[in-house]
């Protein structure tokens, strides 16, 4: 029993150690809501350890130092006429248990914070990384008259990021800024506290606070959707509509038939760290065309309602159904463009960025004809005509005209041909014969079975009066012989 309290006080021990060495990488702003703030899209604390100096990121500067000559270790003359001036980095440290803003030297790899009255280089701390240089960010000025503005950002809860402006004297100061912390009583703000060129604690009534201003629309022109990169998530095969086609006029003409379907559609964006979600957003692709206004980082759906236009040229009295189908696609396309984020003073920044579009929707709208039948009697009409397999009647020549099934949709036409037989001949078109030498009576179409029963009838009544004819004089010549 007592081992496993040990253990369970061990393992307690591992959980609130690894919980104390774990930081909240987020940056927070102030908002318009009182102990509300917001954080930040665009701005994170980087661990040092994650830091390649030769690497893209970027580390917001809070100041520069000023390198005499004879002090810089440049290899040669010419990097050293170029390097006049050392970038001060923002940084915070964890100082006995609190989270302080301080300054890092470009090439150092020490956190310079202070903390009543104690000044201390920290190896373990973390920079203010400007995430894929998107955030706008400036420095303001302060006094403890001055209402703190929308958009200051938070070393942790009550600190502020805050640098006091060196006062310039007859020679030009050795550091520009010195970074510090300015610290929230009670929603008050106190003194800034920084840390000297020569190592002592100081503070200041005035200074200047990092602020970050936020866009408040985006525009993402010049899009270029990666199509051979598309990939189809799922497809799924659907019945739009059915319909029947035909034709009651005395002629030859053109049917159409208006066919509505249903289905829902949705796009998304998708989502970027360094982009704020909620924002209008313009789009615009690479060919000029512009699509339908986005709220950025939210998907986009709709109970859309099409009509599909289906033409057919028909024979009179003659009819086709067809069947309106689709695949309902859910498909990923990869994309670049330029997104341009504007502020409420008229200023805009742009940077390119890498996404994947994603989109459900109906793709492929197709209609299939069924065979084309006779009204009157719903039988087939027949592609081709057999000859007769009679070698006595004369041979039929028989025509055929194919007819083409054309169908559109909004103001783009389509023309889809059956599969062809052997013969060059749509399977599916309307077959006319040259019915001119097989009338009736009365002007009308004769069957070509009763044809044929004709023609056999008039051979046998020809060849009953030749025996009759032909008959008694035989008899007469055989008797003739016999006598």
């Amino acid at each position: 029993m007592q081992q496993k309290n040990y253990l369970a006080l061990g393992l307690l021990g591992c959980v609130l150690l690894l919980s104390g060495t774990t930081a909240d990488i987020s940056v927070y702003v102030t908002s318009k809501y009182i102990h509300q703030p917001l954080t930040s899209t665009t701005l994170k604390w980087l661990p040092v350890a994650h830091y390649d100096p030769n690497g893209s990121k970027e580390i917001v500067i809070g100041g520069f130092e000023n390198v005499p000559d004879g002090e810089d270790t440049y290899a040669n003359q010419a990097d050293k006429s170029e390097a006049k001036k050392r970038p001060l980095y923002v940084c915070r440290a964890m100082h006995s248990g609190v989270w302080v803003a301080g300054t890092q030297k470009d090439k150092d790899t020490t956190c310079t914070v202070t903390l009543h009255g104690m000044v201390r280089p920290f190896e373990k701390y973390e920079l203010l990384e400007n995430v894929d240089a998107a955030a706008r960010i400036s420095w303001l000025q302060w006094d403890k008259y001055t209402q703190l503005h929308l958009g200051t950002v938070y070393v942790e809860k009550n600190e502020l990021i805050a640098r006091y402006v060196v006062p310039k004297t007859d020679k030009e100061p050795r550091y520009s800024h010195y970074i510090g912390t300015l610290t929230m009583t009670e929603n008050y703000p106190n003194n800034i506290v920084y840390v000297t060129e020569d190592g002592r604690e100081e503070s200041a009534k005035e200074g200047e606070l990092l602020v970050e201003t936020e866009p408040i629309r985006y525009e993402l022109s010049g899009v270029k959707l990666n199509w051979s990169k598309k990939r189809d998530i799922k497809r799924v095969p659907r019945v739009l509509n059915q319909a029947t086609i035909m034709n009651h006029r005395q002629e030859k003409a053109n049917m159409a038939e208006a066919c509505s379907y249903s289905y829902k559609y949705s796009v998304y964006w998708g989502r970027r760290y360094a982009i704020l979600n909620g924002l209008s957003t313009t789009i615009k692709l690479a060919n000029g065309t512009s699509l339908p206004n986005i709220t950025w980082g939210m998907h986009v759906e709709q109970n859309r309602t099409d009509v599909y236009t289906v033409s057919v040229t028909l024979e009179p009295g003659t009819g086709v159904n067809v069947t309106l189908k689709a695949n309902y696609t859910e498909m990923e396309v990869p994309y670049t463009a330029t997104l341009i984020s504007h502020y409420e003073d008229g200023m805009a920044m742009s940077r390119v960025i890498t996404g994947i579009r994603q989109e459900e929707s109906l793709f492929d709208v197709i209609p299939e004809f069924g065979p084309i039948y006779f009204l009157s009697n719903f039988s087939l009409v027949p592609t081709t005509v057999a000859p007769p397999t009679t070698t006595e009647l004369p041979t039929t020549t028989t025509t055929t005209t194919t007819t083409m099934i054309s169908t559109t949709q909004e103001t783009s036409r389509t023309t889809y041909r059956h599969r062809q037989t052997d013969m060059d001949h749509d399977e599916n078109s309307i077959k006319k014969t040259d019915l001119s030498s097989m009338q009736s009576d009365d002007g009308g179409p004769v069957p070509l079975k009763n044809k044929v029963d004709m023609a056999y009838g008039k051979a046998a009544t020809f060849k009953s009066t030749l025996v009759t004819l032909v008959a008694p004089s035989l008899l007469l010549l055989i008797l003739h012989r016999i006598t």
